[in-house]
């Protein structure tokens, strides 16, 4: 008997709508107004090599947080200064937030689960918590969710098993009483399975159906349905 739905936040409950785009040319033009004239190309370059570069510590499964990311990223360009690097996050982070737009059937559906008594969570790979919290604050969503997990709150990121468990020891149930609604087919399909949950895929345009997954939808208004078989 399923009693809890996870859902990941980026392309699933919301929609991406260039958000490392956004962020990349608003760190360009905050960073302009401080003097210092970098691309949103070779901002965003800098920003992934530093990010997969601190990943070599912790392994695949590590999540770095973003301000550690951003803090290399402007050493390796020849600013070293804590302040700025704390400044430049938080311009990162509003800039993430603004291209994570609510999906329309959002609300809906997670009226129906709670109204059939599902405990609800997020499960999303995001470089911080930060993020997270904005965009359901903004959304008036938090009173939605029992549970809130991040990869960066935790260190682990999908498809590790370790922050599923982590999540399902927090919403109080067991995986084979829990479903994961995602868009990608490793991160959130075949870590789900793999963790003992039961996986819902909601591939984007560009991402073909899991064959892994326990269900596949086209749109977050046929969860509820599916979410009735499983």
């Amino acid at each position: 008997m399923i009693k809890a739905v996870f859902f990941d936040i980026g392309n699933t409950l919301y929609v991406d709508k260039g958000a490392g785009r956004i962020a990349a040319l608003r760190v360009s033009e905050y960073l302009s107004s401080k003097g210092y004239d970098y691309s949103p190309e070779e901002l965003w370059e800098a920003f992934t090599s530093s990010r997969e570069s601190i990943r070599v510590f912790g392994g695949v499964d590590f999540e770095p947080w973003d301000l550690a990311s951003i803090t290399l990223m402007l050493s390796r360009l020849g600013i070293r200064d804590p302040s700025l690097s704390l400044e430049v996050y938080r311009v990162f982070v509003n800039a993430i937030a603004s291209g994570l737009i609510l999906d329309n059937d959002a609300v809906s559906v997670l009226d129906y689960l709670r109204s059939k008594g599902l405990r609800l969570g997020i499960l999303s790979n995001m470089g911080s918590y930060d993020i997270v919290l904005s965009v359901l604050r903004r959304d008036k969503l938090m009173e939605y969710f029992d549970v809130i997990v991040a990869s960066q709150m935790i260190g682990w990121k999908k498809p590790s098993s370790s922050i599923y468990e982590y999540a399902l020891k927090l919403m109080g149930v067991e995986a084979s009483e829990a479903v994961h609604v995602g868009d990608d087919p490793i991160a959130d399909v075949m870590g789900a399975k793999k963790a003992g949950l039961k996986a819902v895929h909601k591939p984007r345009p560009d991402t073909p159906p899991s064959p892994l997954a326990d269900a596949v939808i086209t749109c977050l208004a046929d969860l509820p349905r599916v979410i009735e078989l499983l």
